[in-house]
């Protein structure tokens, strides 16, 4: 499967290949090492979004506010023992594992997602969204990690394994 095989199967809203393409979804053990990690990148990307923002550099609000909530949502994977290296695998378990199932708040789903696409669209099409979308953005990222840092923190073992669960029932679903 190449790339623009993905993509045609992503616009169609087959997420099939997250599970078939290496670096896709996968379980794994927890690991809690591993959300110290990503918690400690999330940390970085605020400070630099902070540098960043105090020195109006546009393409990089949006990359470090991005990465700030991308990491933090990636220190949740590995909380629960979920593995993704493509960051649209990753948006789709968040919105399949996380927010269908009530653990996160569909905003924290849509305020990624959002962010993902300003930055692909800066980083490869060279759009231009206007500063009051990137700030937007940018003013969101603190708060949407502290929630995030609290589910972390709270997640129960019976929403671990929920979410476990699902991971297994959506594979043998969209692997038919």
């Amino acid at each position: 499967m190449n790339y623009g095989d993905i993509i045609m199967r992503k616009k169609k809203g087959d997420f099939s290949f997250c599970y078939k393409k290496a670096g896709g979804l996968n379980l794994v053990n927890p690991n809690e090492t591993l959300v110290r990690v990503y918690r400690r990148k999330s940390r970085s990307a605020l400070n630099i979004l902070d540098s960043a923002k105090e020195k109006q550099e546009y393409d990089w609000i949006l990359d470090a506010s991005y990465y700030a909530k991308y990491f933090i949502i990636y220190a949740l994977f590995m909380k629960v023992g979920i593995k993704s290296e493509i960051h649209d695998c990753t948006l789709f378990g968040l919105k399949s594992l996380f927010a269908d199932e009530g653990i996160i708040s569909e905003d924290i789903y849509k305020e990624l997602k959002k962010s993902k696409e300003l930055r692909v669209g800066a980083l490869y099409y060279d759009k231009d969204f206007g500063k009051e979308e990137i700030l937007m953005r940018a003013k969101a990222a603190p708060d949407f990690c502290l929630k995030v840092d609290s589910i972390v923190d709270n997640i129960s073992k019976e929403n671990i394994e929920r979410v476990r669960k699902k991971f297994e029932t959506l594979k043998k679903s969209l692997l038919v």
